[in-house]
């Protein structure tokens, strides 16, 4: 058997995650809890269990099969997360989710599966020829792909093994002696800075920030000689981090800390993960927060070009 790793989506034909056309492997696991967070379902490391209320038919099934009795039905299926929790998300595939295994109208359905790197480099590989001309490849991002570093190790030699472009998102929240080892087969590579001040990035993320910053200055100085790119991103979240002042104190760190670091990039805070909450059992904190408009983006991107860095790669 080799390594093995929890995957909770594989897309294809993806054109915002680095170079080219690319397949993107989304691992599961996150450090940080952001509360903006569109991928909600990526936080836990372990298989989890989501509900579809449209798709229910009320058949009952699920509650008859479930063995921990965590199911009953109100106005729709009420579930008791914390048993699933305790019973279902750490037994091994196989022993555990009966009851989505019996669900007939796939109203219910575990969020991500264990596969081994060479089941997902079959699924990557459909596409090299697409890769070869568009100057694409894979991308691995999560989640926290760090969260599963071996894992994560694994499936970047594989891709180099096979002469594919490589592209890593990342927080940044880890062990520098899990991220460096990686960097070797890494050809891009995405840094989230959300929140420069320590205490404002641990109200809205769960975590300080002095690992990040710490390892993003590392980063910077592994990638001097220009052999892995590097991309410094923020997540622009109203009334969060969208002042004037807060991107260009950014700005100012990026020139002095990581002087390697020439793209800055702002993300601009959307609410399409906002209904997968409610699937997993989870509440979204942020209902009330507004998309940003065109004008501020341009306001702040004008910030970072002021600072001599540039907001777009090739």
């Amino acid at each position: 058997m080799g390594t093995q790793g929890v995957v909770f989506d594989i897309q294809r034909w993806s054109l915002h995650d680095g170079p080219g056309i690319r397949t993107n492997v989304f691992l599961k696991g996150c450090p940080l809890s952001c509360k903006w967070c569109s991928n909600p379902e990526s936080q836990e490391r372990n298989v989890e269990l989501a509900y579809f209320k449209d798709k229910c038919i009320g058949c009952g099934s699920c509650i008859k099969n479930c063995p921990y009795h965590a199911l009953s039905m109100g106005d729709g299926l009420d579930i008791d997360y914390s048993v699933c929790v305790e019973k279902c998300y750490h037994r091994e595939e196989g022993e555990s989710f009966a009851c989505v295994r019996d669900c007939y109208a796939k109203a219910l359905k575990m969020m991500g599966q264990k596969m081994q790197v060479e089941e997902v480099m079959q699924e990557v590989l459909k596409d090299t020829g697409i890769y070869d001309r568009s100057g694409g490849g894979m991308t691995v991002t999560g989640g926290e792909p760090f969260v599963q570093p071996e894992f994560l190790l694994e499936l970047l030699k594989k891709a180099k093994e096979n002469n594919l472009h490589t592209t890593l998102e990342s927080c940044m929240y880890a062990d520098w002696k899990m991220i460096k080892p990686c960097l070797e087969y890494t050809d891009f590579l995405f840094m989230d800075l959300k929140i420069l001040d320590g205490e404002e990035h641990k109200k809205y993320t769960g975590k300080d920030n002095r690992l990040i910053l710490e390892n993003i200055k590392k980063t910077g100085e592994y990638a001097k000689d220009g052999r892995l790119k590097t991309v410094i991103r923020t997540p622009v979240i109203p009334g969060v981090n969208d002042s004037k002042e807060t991107i260009e104190q950014i700005c100012l760190w990026i020139r002095e800390n990581v002087p390697s670091v020439s793209i800055y990039q702002l993300l601009p805070y959307h609410r399409l993960g906002r209904g997968k909450y409610k699937n997993i059992g989870k509440t979204y904190e942020m209902a009330s927060v507004e998309v940003p408009k065109e004008n501020k983006m341009k306001e702040l991107e004008q910030i970072i070009l002021d600072h001599r860095l540039e907001i777009k790669y090739e």
